[in-house]
């Protein structure tokens, strides 16, 4: 016998009724079609939330990500300038050990330092996927060598401090000020052709170019040993220092300082000018110590305000 349901509507009004009769089978099929479009349109609608819910949290990583390379941009400028910098100190570290009379400290310290950190920081493998992770690494290791940089320098200052506070009673003698200024070194010390005489020679000093009637400074207090015209160099002052250190000038417009007169650092003894064997308004400037030339440069301190500050103390 064939079983079947019966499907019975009645109206609102209860007047009108209809019957349907289906089979059981055709109720299974129909309930299993139901059944499997529930689940399929579940199914897609659940890829379909979970497809948005992943997208968003890429969008979201994507745009950190970006937050993030902007950040380390600006820490690989940020140490690139800090690097510069402590390469000026230790340059001006290296000049004031010269004046102290310490031994420069060598490249190989420099670049081991103090203390700190020397890890190689490597996040290649615990940031895969973001593009600058091997650049994060090299910031990072950077930050630790600038780290022990930093400390070697401290103890560097610690050392120069003490030998400034032992010798701070001779630091007067040392030709530690510019002779000039205003103006660009045209020659440097050592070798080179000479400009009138065009045959190699070593050069004993440095060349200023500046335009003549340019104020002239003694680079050290001292006693005026000379004043005159002496051969190629044209008008010249040579000035005594302790401590076996003697400062020349050459090629002056002229001087304002006689021979025995005693001198403070800053002091103007004369002006730029042509004289002797020159092609162009220029001081030649030497400094000797124990009768031999060294380079000035090794001496003297670059920084313009500082060199203002110790002429404007002495003319006051």
């Amino acid at each position: 016998m064939k079983e079947e349901s019966r499907l019975v509507f009645i109206s609102g009004d209860q007047k009108r009724i209809k019957e349907y009769q289906i089979s059981s089978k055709k109720v299974i099929f129909y309930v299993s079609i139901f059944l499997i479009a529930v689940f399929v349109g579940g199914k897609f609608g659940l890829d379909m939330l979970v497809d948005i819910s992943f997208n968003s949290k890429i969008k979201k990583l994507e745009r950190t990500n970006a937050v993030l390379q902007a950040r380390l941009l600006d820490m690989k400028e940020r140490i690139k300038r800090i690097d510069q910098e402590m390469n000026l100190i230790a340059q001006q570290d290296d000049q004031l050990r010269t004046v102290l009379g310490l031994s420069e400290l060598s490249a190989d310290v420099r670049e081991v330092g103090i203390g700190g950190s020397d890890y190689k920081y490597d996040f290649t493998d615990q940031v895969s996927g973001f593009e600058q992770s091997s650049d994060l690494s090299e910031q990072l290791t950077e930050l630790a060598k600038l780290e022990r940089e930093i400390k070697l320098e401290l103890e560097s200052y610690k050392d120069l401090l003490h030998t400034f506070q032992t010798k701070k009673d001779s630091l007067d003698y040392l030709p530690a000020l510019r002779p000039i200024l205003k103006g660009v070194i045209s020659s440097t010390f050592g070798n080179r052709l000479h400009p009138v005489l065009k045959v190699y020679r070593h050069h004993e000093g440095l060349d200023f170019s500046a335009k003549t009637g340019t104020p002239i400074y003694a680079t050290a207090d001292g006693v005026v040993r000379y004043t005159g015209v002496m051969g190629g160099y044209g008008r010249m002052v040579i000035i005594d220092h302790k401590f076996g250190f003697e400062t020349r000038y050459g090629h002056l417009n002229k001087y304002v300082v006689r021979k025995g007169q005693r001198v403070k650092r800053g002091e103007k003894i004369g002006e730029v000018g042509n004289s002797g064997l020159s092609t162009a308004p220029h001081l030649h400037y030497e400094v000797r110590f124990k009768g031999k030339p060294v380079n000035p440069k090794y001496y003297y301190f670059e920084d313009r305000i500082l060199n203002e500050r110790l002429v404007s103390k002495t003319n006051k």
